[in-house]
């Protein structure tokens, strides 16, 4: 660094007032500018609102300029970058001794660096019309009064955490409950940006870990939030766009956004985006309640060539893998305060929880187009409603899961994926290892990729038609394989195409259930069941003979239940459980054998258990 003034204040005054040491302070170059004393206010602020414009979200910030040391307590470095300089004030509560370090009064875009330790917080009040980026290099900030790090003014916060330095930020307040109380350890009335080459560790014992009234982005660091609420917050937007992001929340939220809204550019608010913009992205959430909560939409993609990583758990199953140093509360005290109101797992199950705990939720539409997505949930894994009204619509939304690609692991005490509107898979590897019921929306689309569901109910579930028209899906159910409830007649079910294997293990149930029917247009099916709803898997338009072939079998665990045509083996399903005298159809050709048999031949694993 340039210009170090080592253990000097050129321009320094102390003033006693009201029991608190005032410091104002400036560099030696320029003479001192006042700057007022404010205290914290999270209300009537307006928010600015911005797209996802990456022109100005870069961390090519040269993090060097005119330091100041300010020697003993609150024993830190400030470090002028750019901007204004000298506008911040330094203020000791003599009842607490906590520092307040304080930017106001800039008069332009200003960047400065602090370094150090102190028990205290830092407010930034620079005016709306203006932004202001805070280095963190090597920096420790605690505060038990106060939350650390507040704006309460600005156009966009930055806090970079400078390269191969480790930051630690912690909020030991007791929880914040009042209306107006600012309850984070890091809070921003503006747009927030958490970003750098270094690491950033977010402690908040009772409290939310970073909260931002407006759009969050964060990047390329290494950042740790440990807290009881809710990790991350963005009112209007959530966007990680790369670095190694690891959130626990032991009584909240993993990410949460809350506005439905359109901004200023008409773009709309309550998106959740995780993406490899600026890098590979590994996020790891580990919450009691919801992993991903969002008043929109959910968007996971891998872009510009790099890779998305994004492992969610919740409830008591993510108690194994969380990092929490904390010592307060304690795993799941206090679940939002017990304010919410959703239900949890479905009643039918012995497990049941009176809050939310889904791996991923959104009130309009879940949409993952590539990476990897692991989940391992109490609740549903993926969740999207319709039944919460968009500000920007004034209609309700989609309720709607899209995935067109990635691999996705899923493991759930409720559905694996349930959408009040459709599901639609058209590309991916979808992995449900537990679920009560596998996939259920009210209506259900497969046309691409590969599909496999173990449920202890229903593996693939809808009030209306589910359609599977190209890909590979196996379901090994408990209940009914395939159940469609559509009152249109041999619509329940379109085979339309995509190769399918079925395995019901229940004699209440079947592999094929409909109310009024189904439909086969093309592809292959292949279904095993115990006897006694067989007559629902033969409720086909125009009869099963044309098209197919059933039959009696028994097959043991780990053996091959094998269709085979006069000249090749048409598919195959693995076993995974013994089934005997049970009742097996094939959709496809009439010309068929079943059989059973120890190997497989001219047919591949396309699936878990799945040939063809």
């Amino acid at each position: 660094m340039t210009n170090k003034i080592t253990a000097i204040l050129a321009a320094v005054i102390l003033v006693a007032v009201g029991g608190a040491v005032f410091v104002y302070g400036g560099s030696v170059e320029n003479s001192i500018l006042d700057s007022n004393i404010v205290t914290s206010d999270n209300e009537g602020n307006t928010v600015s609102q911005t797209d996802d414009d990456d022109s100005e979200d870069d961390d090519s910030t040269t993090w060097s300029g005119t330091d100041v040391v300010i020697d003993g307590t609150p024993g830190i470095t400030l470090t002028y970058v750019s901007g204004t300089e000298g506008c911040y004030a330094i203020t000791q509560n003599s009842t607490t001794n906590e520092y307040t370090v304080t930017f106001s009064g800039i008069a332009e875009d200003t960047t400065y660096m602090i370094s150090g330790s102190f028990s205290g917080c830092i407010v930034i009040d620079v005016s709306e019309n203006w932004d202001f980026k805070l280095g963190l290099n090597g920096v420790s900030i605690t505060s038990s009064y106060s939350a650390p790090i507040v704006c309460t003014s600005g156009n966009n916060l930055v806090i970079a955490a400078v390269s191969d330095t480790e930051n630690t930020v912690t909020d030991n307040r007791s929880e914040q409950t009042a209306s107006n109380a600012i309850n984070s350890c890091i809070y921003s009335v503006c747009d927030l940006k958490i970003q750098g080459n270094g690491s950033l560790t977010v402690v908040s014992e009772n409290n939310n870990g970073i909260h931002t009234k407006g759009d969050l982005k964060i990047r390329n660091l290494t950042l740790d939030v440990i807290c009881v609420d809710n990790a991350l917050k963005g009112n209007d937007s959530v966007t990680v766009k790369s670095g190694i992001i690891t959130l626990t929340a032991e009584s909240g939220d993993g990410i949460v956004t809350t506005s439905t809204d359109l901004n200023s550019k008409g773009v709309q608010r309550g998106t959740v985006t995780i993406n490899s913009n600026k890098g590979d992205t590994v996020l790891v959430i580990n919450s009691y309640c919801d992993g991903i909560d969002a008043a929109y939409d959910v968007v996971i993609e891998e872009t510009e060539g790099n890779t998305v990583s994004v492992t969610v758990k919740t409830y008591t199953g993510a108690t194994a893998q969380s990092s929490s140093s904390r010592t307060g509360g304690g795993w799941g005290s206090n679940p939002h305060g017990n304010s919410w109101g959703q239900p949890g797992p479905d009643s039918n199950k012995s497990a049941s929880t009176s809050f939310s705990c889904k791996g991923i939720k959104a009130d309009n539409s879940v949409n993952i187009n590539s990476g990897t997505v692991v989940i391992n949930s109490y609740d549903d894994a993926i969740h999207a409603n319709s039944d919460v009204r968009m500000e920007s619509t004034s209609s309700y939304g989609k309720g709607s899961v899209y995935i067109a690609g990635g691999t996705v692991t899923l493991s759930s005490s409720d559905d694996a994926i349930h959408a009040d509107g459709g599901v639609y898979i058209i590309g991916g590897d979808v992995n449900i290892t537990q679920s009560y019921e596998g996939i259920e929306g009210s209506s259900v689309t497969i046309s691409a990729g590969s599909v496999y569901v173990r449920s202890s109910d229903d593996g693939i579930n809808s009030s209306g038609t589910i359609t599977l028209s190209g890909g590979y899906v196996m379901v090994y159910a408990g209940g009914d394989g395939i159940d469609s409830n559509c009152s249109v007649s041999y619509k329940g079910i379109v085979f339309s195409g995509a190769t399918v294997g079925i395995v019901s293990t229940s004699g209440g149930n079947s592999a094929i259930d409909t109310d009024r029917g189904y439909t086969y247009t093309g592809g292959k099916v292949l279904a095993i069941c115990p006897q006694g709803m067989t007559s629902e898997c033969l409720n086909c338009s125009g009869g099963v003979s044309g098209v197919g072939k059933y039959s009696t079998i028994t097959a043991s665990s780990g053996s091959y239940l094998t269709v085979k045509s006069s000249s090749s083996t048409e598919m195959a399903i693995k076993m995974p459980v013994s089934l005997s005298n049970a009742f097996v159809i094939y959709l496809g050709s009439n010309s068929i054998s079943f059989s059973t048999a120890n190997s497989v031949s001219g047919v591949d694993e396309v699936t878990s258990y799945l040939y063809a």
